[in-house]
């Protein structure tokens, strides 16, 4: 429904636009003045119509950005209480041995997770904003940059299996893809679980997969998983150093990338993510 504004306001806003306001005349005897008014008229509501739903659309982006907000207030609040609260006990009370160490510890502990939500937030925002430069990438150098990455660095079983290939993307943008779908799954799994990692050459392009066999996500929730600060469980994630952003970068990216990210998950078997990219011509070069 349009809200209650004036004509004269629809024409200011449409004046601001560019665009042309057809005046309304009074209602003429001869017939063809009354079906140029007409004309006029029906311009007007499609005019109308078209401004309601930029209206729309923009409140819709409003409310988006108010949300986001709202969330990282909500996000920093978490961590910046208890860094507080237990910085206040080590400086306030005589501790002995242990809970001095686990206050420095949850100290550090939720100070690395707010490190890496500031980082995950200026990728977001500098990929909002920059202009990326698509380059020839060979499939087999970003599967052996994860593992050097990650499987060195993490007691964890990750099983890799690819196809020879080479794609049109930003290659540093799409290791990060790569690095936050490995990170959402080791956060999903258990200490010893497996979690596969795959390459499929197609005729069409070049599908990446991360699987793991972990905790799963609800299906009620699946649609929700690349919104900034979504995490299926909260206290699963902030143990280790979860914020949150890693899916909505990835999502992000991709788009930037004419692509997207497809989730396949059942509760208590795991997640499947994946992502295809265009396979790189010759004639690109």
């Amino acid at each position: 429904m349009l809200k209650d504004y004036s004509l004269r306001q629809y024409a200011l806003a449409y004046a601001k636009m560019g665009m042309a306001v057809f005046p309304l005349v009074p209602k003429s005897k001869n017939p063809a003045t009354q079906h140029g008014f007409q004309d006029a008229t029906t311009d007007f509501n499609q005019m109308a119509n078209a401004l309601e739903d930029n209206i729309n659309q923009l409140e819709d982006e409003i409310q988006a950005r108010e949300d986001f907000v709202a969330a990282f207030a909500h996000e920093l609040k978490t961590p910046l209480t208890s860094i507080i609260g237990y910085a206040d006990a080590l400086r306030s009370r005589r501790l002995d041995e242990e809970k001095q160490f686990m206050s420095a510890n949850y100290i550090y502990t939720e100070g690395k997770r707010l490190e890496a939500m500031s980082f995950r937030l200026l990728d977001i925002m500098v990929t909002r904003r920059g202009e990326v430069e698509f380059t020839m990438v060979s499939a087999e150098s970003l599967f052996l940059y994860l593992y050097d990455m990650y499987v060195i660095n993490k007691s964890m079983k990750i099983y890799f299996n690819y196809d020879d290939g080479m794609v049109r993307a930003e290659a540093n943008l799409i290791k990060s893809v790569l690095m936050n779908l490995l990170d959402n799954a080791f956060k999903a799994s258990e200490a010893d679980g497996l979690i596969e990692v795959y390459g499929h050459l197609m005729k069409d392009g070049y599908c990446f997969e991360v699987k793991d066999h972990g905790v799963g996500i609800p299906k009620e929730e699946l649609h929700k998983i690349t919104k900034a600060f979504y995490m299926v469980d909260k206290s699963r994630s902030r143990s280790r150093n979860g914020a949150g952003l890693g899916l909505a970068l990835c999502a992000e990216i991709l788009e930037l990338h004419k692509s997207r990210l497809n989730i396949r998950s059942e509760l208590g078997k795991g997640t499947t993510m994946s992502f295809t990219l265009p396979l790189w011509k010759e004639d690109q070069l």
